[in-house]
């Protein structure tokens, strides 16, 4: 395959769906290998078009850089070459250099930047910490964008890097995500709505084709759908799926979005897959009426989807 073959295959799935998977652990806390792979095998299966390994929903700022390298790796086997797989990479500019090495030798198709969390980052020079991963490869780069200091000149900047392709925008506020488009046009740049399924609606409609998602976790069939929904325009049916999925959104914002991951794996512990813990700082686990509240939404999907 060329390189302009692979740029547009990643593209292309690019405008679906993201589908970042958690990391299973054993009970002595280290990954669990073999749920692992089964978790990236059910949800290649469903059909998702682009798996994100070393994603925030995956744990990837609680993991050490060992056992990413060693997602990576798991990630790209129990894909087997179904969905494209990009590969999450971050922290320091050395320790994303050092990943994005370990992801291209792990055989991943992308590479997406973490936004970096250090206090005292500058949005300007986030231009710069890409650069300088972005030249030590050649796989396409998905810059993750989550500070609303973030300006339309700093896009039209990484858009000037041949190999940043995309922009996955997680700011809610899709009047500053198309202001940031326009400084673009005429870019071959991609947007993608990085706030999972509950902002997909309104940043498809301002042109972000593709959205990620933690719900395939747990019910990949429901993203699915969704996401048809959008792709055929059917904008009643995207609505009703939201509302479907509102409350389990809501529940994984909870404690300043401490929850997120662990609503994720909670539910997936009451559909019988125990994926052990949410590791510190996240939240380990629901407490007893959060648990209870969660598998009614559960419920309500099974009678929803009969």
């Amino acid at each position: 395959m060329s390189k302009q073959e692979s740029r547009s295959r990643i593209e292309q799935a690019l405008a679906g769906v993201s589908g970042v998977h958690v990391t299973p652990y054993q009970e002595d806390g280290r990954i669990n290998h073999q749920l692992l792979s089964k978790v990236v095998d059910d949800i290649a299966q469903s059909g998702v078009h682009n798996i994100v390994t070393g994603g925030n929903t995956g744990e990837f700022y609680a993991l050490t850089l060992d056992e990413i390298e060693t997602v990576y790796r798991l990630a790209v086997d129990s894909n087997r070459g179904r969905s494209v797989v990009t590969a999450g990479v971050g922290r320091s500019q050395a320790d994303a250099i050092h990943l994005t090495h370990a992801a291209q030798a792990a055989g991943v198709d992308a590479i997406m930047v973490h936004q970096p969390p250090d206090p005292f980052a500058s949005p300007r020079m986030l231009t710069s910490y890409i650069r300088g991963i972005a030249d030590e490869t050649d796989l396409p780069i998905i810059a993750y964008a989550r500070n609303p200091g973030l300006a339309p000149g700093d896009f039209a900047a990484l858009a000037e890097i041949d190999n940043v392709v995309a922009i996955k925008y997680a700011v809610p506020d899709p009047l500053r995500m198309a202001e940031c488009m326009r400084a673009t046009q005429g870019a071959s740049l991609l947007w993608i709505c990085g706030l999972a399924e509950s902002w997909a609606l309104p940043f498809y409609a301002y042109g972000a084709r593709g959205f990620t998602s933690g719900l395939v976790n747990v019910n990949a069939r429901l993203t699915m759908q969704f996401h048809q929904a959008l792709e055929e325009q059917r904008w009643d049916e995207a609505r009703r799926l939201i509302d479907l999925i509102a409350d389990f959104e809501d529940m994984r914002t909870l404690e300043q979005n401490g929850t997120n991951v662990t609503v994720v794996k909670e539910a997936m512990r009451l559909q019988g897959s125990d994926v052990g813990p949410v590791r510190p700082p996240g939240v380990d686990r629901l407490h007893a009426p959060q648990a209870h509240a969660l598998n009614n939404i559960l419920e309500g999907w099974s009678s929803a989807q009969a």
